[in-house]
């Protein structure tokens, strides 16, 4: 039995003998969800080859709330996601170093997510222990999970590094997180997460194997929450599952918090260096991100903007550095939870790289433009056009411009 059907058949053992308890009505014993997203994907021009991809990404999750069980002050819980993948890569298509779809993926079926979290001090300190998405906490601006593009789910200094990628999106690592309230408006979290999430060799592993040789990723980030737009309730450290492949998560609350975050990675272990010297240590990367609401009319409905800025150590990643940023209007057609997007992405190849390449293009530009349309609670459509200047910063390659459907059914108990 391997550790997928292992962790499964627990699960399963651990539903069951839970099956009868009593809860309090504001919060389940038991939270279930399915999320199946489909886009088709058409490159029209330029990048590598005009054509049609399909795409898709299916998300089951399933969280034990042991707190509403045993009727504990504090949460504690249990949480499980599955993920799987199909399809073809936009990234094939165009060219684009940045990954414009945030479903792109090798077609596999894995154990993304698999932790245990217990808070402590009326829920104001929490500790986090497992496989673990890094990016559904760090580096998060709310009103940038509306976008497909992957920029704007982390920033691309920060997607780059590592020698499998950071803990995030397909595959995650082993590790423990601390999260804690400071005062009324700070938050902060720390992570430190095994270095190489599954194994770089076969990209449809998600296996766990730390090696004092791989070392670790060390995270850090905080937030400062500002505005007289602040929920108190966000004070509670509850890790959403919400997946940022679920964009905004319609049945979800999301606070709609004015916040800075101010972050930092660093990886223990040494890297190959891009000019070909002897391995070193120092790779490192820090950020700064900021949001802001302007709410409109007596419906809740609302203007956002949201900005990043990152920069990489260039010794050991391509990108130095990359700024985002976008617009993001709330029900500007219908009254059911529409919400238009337009957003771009920079990243500007390191000192390191530029002297490899040998080309005077130094940044690739992604701007995109989405419209996300909810029919009802389980059917969501979300068309979507990018248009990527400089793909890879790669002189031979025209302008790439690209037209998506994001079609989501989502069920969830």
């Amino acid at each position: 039995m391997n550790y997928l059907s292992f962790f499964s058949y627990l699960a399963l053992s651990i539903l069951s003998y839970f099956s009868v308890a009593q809860v309090e009505k504001d919060k389940k014993w038991l939270e279930l969800e399915a999320v199946y997203s489909a886009l088709p994907w058409y490159n029209a021009s330029g990048g590598l080859e005009t054509g049609f991809v399909y795409m898709d990404n299916a998300d089951i999750t399933a969280k034990i709330n042991f707190d509403q069980v045993f009727k504990l002050k504090d949460n504690l819980s249990l949480f499980i996601y599955g993920l799987g993948n199909n399809g073809d890569r936009a990234t094939d298509l165009m060219g684009d170093f940045q990954v414009a779809s945030n479903i792109e993926a090798v077609k596999a079926w894995r154990l993304f997510e698999f932790w245990v979290q217990q808070n402590f001090i009326d829920d104001r300190i929490s500790v986090l222990v497992g496989l673990y998405d890094l990016n559904s906490e760090f580096d998060v601006l709310r009103p940038g999970t509306l976008f497909i593009n992957s920029s704007f789910g982390i920033g691309a200094e920060y997607a780059q590094s590592g020698q499998n990628g950071p803990s995030i999106f397909p595959i995650s690592s082993f590790g423990v997180r601390l999260a804690s309230f400071v005062g009324g408006r700070t938050r902060i979290r720390i992570a430190v997460l095994d270095a190489v999430p599954g194994d770089p060799a076969r990209l449809e592993s998600n296996e766990i194997e730390l090696r004092s040789d791989e070392g670790a990723l060390i995270a850090g980030e905080l937030s400062i929450y500002i505005g007289a737009g602040f929920s108190e309730e966000s004070q509670t450290i509850e890790r959403s599952y919400v997946t940022r492949r679920r964009k905004v998560g319609r049945e979800h609350e999301v606070y709609k918090n004015d916040k800075i975050n101010i972050g930092g990675w660093y990886y223990t272990s040494e890297f190959e260096q891009i000019n070909g010297q002897d391995p070193a240590s120092g790779n490192f990367g820090i950020y700064l991100g900021s949001q802001k609401y302007f709410p409109i009319g007596e419906n809740e409905d609302f203007i956002a903007l949201f900005a990043r800025y990152g920069i990489a150590n260039n010794k050991f990643n391509r990108f130095g550095s990359a700024l985002s940023g976008g617009l993001l209007v709330s029900n500007p057609i219908t009254s059911i939870d529409d919400n238009f997007g337009l957003a771009f992405s920079l990243g500007f190849n390191g000192s390191a790289f530029q002297e490899i390449q040998n080309s005077n293009e130094t940044t690739e530009t992604v701007i995109e433009f989405t419209y996300s349309l909810p029919l009802a609670s389980w059917l969501l459509l979300q068309p979507d056009v990018q248009y990527v200047i400089n793909p890879s910063t790669r002189l031979e390659l025209n302008n790439a411009l690209s037209f998506a459907l994001l079609a989501q059914l989502s069920f969830s108990y």
